[in-house]
């Protein structure tokens, strides 16, 4: 008898190898990150973060850049976000330049950035 994969009960982005990251609140970093999976920042991230998933927290913040598939914003950015799926949250604060393929601003976001619809080729 075989038995269906269950699937996962979280809502969060999960990335295409699995792994999940979590950067922690207080911590600093200065200089670039690549991380399999989703990378959950909670701290502060001075440079260029890789993932398969990017989600910035509430108390989260990044100056540089950000390359993923899916990004999600709730704290705060300044600096340049390459993503197909984009998300600002209403709690969030983005300057810079945003390239997308979807791009969701919630009520209440502060944005202060050009935005730029790309093909998947072009990010």
């Amino acid at each position: 008898m075989s038995h269906a994969p269950s699937t996962p009960t979280s809502t969060s982005p999960v990335g295409s190898n699995g792994g999940r990251s979590h950067f922690a609140a207080g911590a600093k970093l200065s200089g670039d990150l690549t991380v399999p999976g989703v990378m959950e920042l909670s701290g502060h991230i001075d440079g260029k973060i890789n993932a398969d998933s990017i989600v910035i927290g509430e108390n989260g913040s990044a100056i540089g850049e950000l390359h993923a598939d899916n990004v999600e914003v709730k704290g705060r950015l300044d600096g340049n976000i390459y993503g197909q799926d984009v998300k600002l949250h209403s709690s969030a604060k983005v300057s810079g330049k945003i390239f997308y393929q979807t791009l969701t601003i919630e009520s209440g976001a502060e944005v202060n950035s050009s935005c730029s619809h790309q093909i998947a080729r072009e990010l």
